[in-house]
């Protein structure tokens, strides 16, 4: 009896399995499914356009990403994803009489997304979950906006039917979320660094040498050293060093530029450095960065005097990443970095 009542279970357990492979099987020729219900389930987003750029998000825990398994995400482009992938909707089909005119745009126009899940081999409804594995589970086509911009068009693989999509209460289109550039993925930090993971910092100015400075800590205490003659100051305020070692957490910077030609970016970088800044943290890692003067657009007036400028006042140019990456840097975000040794010299004519 007890045998009976086993094989009567597990044929149960079969049968329903059995039927939600039916229902999900029915489900699948459904072609405008393109949302996905949960974004913690995803594991990798592939994503090709017709100009042979691809760029592969792969997660490697609930907040860090990878671009192509080498660099880090950034945070704020993957939430954007995620939400536009979850959040997307079908507003309507492709009109019959559009229809070949759109399929034919994609074809020549679009970005291919791939998106990878976790998914189970038996999943009883969503209560009982065996064997995770990663699988393929959607594939669609991502083109260009319709006429009134409110609109992307998108086609599902295996599909004819091309669909207006969007996501509710966005007004605009979604075809610039799904870019396959690296470099719109990559994440723009180049030092985020506390003050106790800073073993010490080197500021060179190559057209200033006196301005020259190397500050390196030592448990609670600093030693500044002024690079011209390799004196250590005797005196220095404590309380700009401590800030100005505080200054390198969330350093970002504006935009890659490796996408000037390589003459134009080796004759800038042949150029004396501006500044060279190491930062050497408490691993013995250290991360230099060098900056270049940017030449101001022709034309540029200055608001105030009304000649024109010649150096551009806002940007610079900038070597990170052991010198495999040229960037765009902000004097904004620099200023209270590119110090000179006289700003820790202790006043003592100050009361």
């Amino acid at each position: 009896m007890t045998k009976n009542k086993y094989i009567a279970l597990a044929t149960l357990v079969l049968a329903v399995f059995a039927v939600i492979l039916i229902l999900k099987s029915s489900n699948s020729t459904i072609k405008a499914d393109f949302a996905v219900e949960d974004p913690a389930t995803i594991t990798k987003i592939f994503m090709s356009d017709k100009l042979n750029n691809k760029v592969t998000l792969k997660r490697i825990d609930e907040t860090k990403w990878l671009v192509n398994d080498k660099y880090q995400a950034r945070a704020d482009g993957v939430d954007i994803m995620m939400e536009t992938i979850t959040q997307l909707r079908v507003k309507e089909p492709v009109t019959i009489a559009g229809r070949n005119n759109v399929i034919k745009w994609l074809s020549s126009k679009s970005t291919k997304v791939e998106i990878y899940q976790t998914v189970y081999r038996i999943n009883l409804f969503n209560k009982i979950k065996w064997f995770p594995h990663e699988k393929l589970t959607k594939v669609y086509y991502v083109g260009d906006e319709t006429q009134d911009n409110n609109g992307t068009f998108m086609l599902m693989q295996g599909s004819d039917e091309p669909f207006i999509c969007y996501i509710p209460g966005f007004r605009g289109f979604l075809s610039p979320r799904y870019t396959a550039l690296e470099s719109d993925w990559r994440n723009h930090a180049i030092c985020d660094l506390k003050i106790g993971e800073i073993k010490s910092v080197r500021l060179e100015f190559p057209a200033a040498p006196d301005s020259s400075f190397e500050i390196t800590r030592f448990d609670r205490n600093f030693e500044v050293k002024a690079l011209a003659n390799n004196q250590i100051l005797n005196a220095y305020d404590t309380l700009k060093v401590l800030d100005y070692m505080s200054s390198f957490t969330n350093v970002n910077f504006e935009a890659f530029r490796n996408n000037m030609s390589k003459h134009d970016i080796d004759s800038i970088t042949s150029q004396i450095p501006m500044a060279i800044l190491s930062i050497t943290d408490i691993t013995g890692k250290t991360n230099v960065v060098k900056g270049f003067i940017k030449l101001a657009d022709v034309g540029t007036i200055d608001e105030v005097s009304g000649k024109e400028l010649f150096v551009d006042r806002d940007r610079f140019y900038g070597l990170i990443n052991d010198g495999k990456d040229f960037v765009f840097l902000q004097y904004f975000t620099f200023n209270q970095i590119l110090k000179p040794v006289t700003f820790f010299k202790l006043n003592r004519n100050k009361k």
